[in-house]
């Protein structure tokens, strides 16, 4: 026998130089999608742990190029949350109720009402030059913006901050 055979279908302890691989183990390609980017690693790993302990397949890309170089964010598109691509819906939903939590414990900073949401707005830049001009400031086609708006008082703001 040749060390580094595979045994396939074997009940028994494999001999030295041997190791056991049963036929119902079969090694297939993932795919991942990057679901999420984040410019802080403490974030990003955040996210992660509260996937993680979903089930969900989900790993961090970039996370140390960014860490240690993090005027490289912009190039290459911060810290991306990768999922398994069977598994997204369900991991965005998880990020997405998360974030409603915490949005609902957040007073207004102007009105003091906890009625925050979250905004995305998208911005296309129409033809050819004006995808280039966007590229070079935004490092996409189109310009995304996520904006809080509070539900009484109405009001925008780009940050909120958790005083809890």
């Amino acid at each position: 026998m040749e060390s580094g055979k595979i045994l396939l279908n074997n009940t028994a302890p494999p001999p030295a130089g041997f190791f056991y691989a049963p036929e119902c183990i079969k090694l297939q390609h993932m795919n991942f999608i990057p679901i999420r980017a984040y410019d802080n690693y403490i974030y990003a790993n955040m996210r992660l742990s509260m996937l993680q302990e979903h089930d969900i397949n989900c790993h961090l890309k970039d996370e140390f190029t960014v860490t240690i170089d993090p005027l490289l964010n912009p190039a290459i598109g911060g810290i991306k949350l990768m999922v398994a691509d069977a598994q997204v819906e369900r991991a965005q939903q998880i990020l997405n109720d998360a974030e409603l939590e915490w949005l609902q414990t957040i007073p207004c900073p102007a009105c003091g009402q906890k009625t925050m949401r979250k905004e995305v707005l998208v911005k296309e830049f129409p033809g050819f030059w004006g995808k280039v001009k966007s590229m070079l400031a935004n490092g996409e086609e189109r310009e995304i913006r996520t904006v809080y708006v509070c539900g009484s008082c109405g009001k925008e703001f780009k940050e909120l901050e958790d005083n809890s």
